[in-house]
């Protein structure tokens, strides 16, 4: 199946809605545009710092989403 256009940000809406934390949205597609411009635009490094950043934010969703999950059985 083929990947639709935007369909990266339609997750991360869903997910941010679901999760009732806008911040998630915010975060995750800054995240998302930045990957897309290093992968396709020629390059955009991404900070050992930022990367800490984003794994401590990855773990925090992980435990958002587990917790929902969790809660709504």
């Amino acid at each position: 199946m083929r990947s639709v256009p935007g369909h990266h940000v339609q997750v991360l809406r869903a997910l941010s809605g679901f999760l009732h934390d806008r911040e998630i949205f915010t975060v995750a597609n800054s995240m998302r545009m930045k990957r897309n411009r290093d992968l396709y635009d020629g390059g955009q490094l991404v900070t050992k710092k930022e990367a800490n950043d984003y794994l401590r934010f990855v773990d925090g969703v992980i435990k958002k989403a587990k917790k929902f999950l969790k809660d709504n059985k």
